[in-house]
């Protein structure tokens, strides 16, 4: 579905784009010729967030997944010398974007997706819910410790992380953790759209890889469609833009952009092929 969606969508991008609302000044062939540094062609696929693409996209439960660079927090009942068992691998007193104030122990996800956890070793956690972590961790342990009792927690979000620039009170990033994060909750957690310079009916998503983002665009002047920036889900290394600026001025915001975020996507891309 979503694949008809962005066929039907490029569509209109480079040719009926007079179709959607502000758009009737967008110059097409600036889109299709669009190009940023390093001559790098930029196909983006422009796509309007409806109830009928929410209810495609829509998950009935959320979990989150592990990710390089998180924290990890493991007990094992009557065994507290796996608390905060030191180790090179393992990172103590970490501050986090998200965690509790103070410091706090545990086990860092290396880059390569993994934690090392005493007896067993290196441990490929990333991808995974704590659940399967646990369940991973009880069968290796039986070894060595008789009916383990494991707990598993992320106690610091640090792997993933949206990011939300344009006219808002608070750019920046925000970390994903185990709520699920919304358009609406990340403007909220950003201090709202700025009242006096945004557009709210110019709000985008960009996704995907450097070469052909997926765009998607929200109009929240109408309560009705407001109320679907609450049930729009962000994904790992998205970009939640809030224009100000006609959407003529598109092209140039976006090759501007990309080559910014490039090495997020590209990381996104790389981790998604080991895990």
């Amino acid at each position: 579905m979503l694949k008809k969606i962005s066929l039907i969508s490029i569509s209109i991008l480079l040719v009926g784009c007079g179709l959607l609302p502000g758009m009737q000044n967008l110059e097409t062939r600036n889109m299709r010729k669009m190009v940023v540094p390093e001559r790098v062609r930029v196909q983006p696929t422009l796509i309007t967030i409806t109830p009928s693409l929410i209810a495609d996209q829509r998950i009935s439960t959320y979990y989150y997944h592990i990710a390089p660079s998180d924290i990890l927090a493991i007990h094992i009942l009557g065994h507290p010398e796996f608390d905060f068992l030191m180790s090179p691998t393992n990172v103590t007193s970490v501050n986090s974007l998200s965690g509790p104030t103070g410091q706090r122990s545990g086990y860092w996800v290396n880059p390569n997706g993994q934690i090392h956890f005493p007896l067993v070793g290196y441990v490929l956690v990333a991808g995974k819910t704590t659940d399967r972590v646990r369940a991973e961790l009880t069968k290796k342990l039986k070894k060595y410790v008789p009916n383990p009792q494991v707990d598993v927690q992320v106690s610091q979000y640090r792997g993933q992380k949206v990011y939300v620039i344009g006219e808002v009170m608070r750019p920046g990033m925000l970390p994903i953790n185990d709520e699920q994060l919304t358009i609406a909750s990340a403007l909220a957690y950003s201090g709202g759209i700025n009242p006096e310079s945004a557009n709210p009916a110019f709000i985008y998503v960009i996704r995907g890889n450097y070469t052909q983002p997926f765009i998607f665009w929200l109009n929240m002047e109408t309560p009705d469609r407001m109320l679907l920036a609450e049930r729009f889900s962000l994904k790992p290394h998205d970009i939640l833009y809030v224009s100000s600026a006609p959407l003529a001025r598109w092209n140039r915001f976006l090759s501007q952009l990309l080559p910014a975020v490039q090495p997020a996507l590209i990381a996104q891309a790389a981790i998604g092929s080991t895990v």
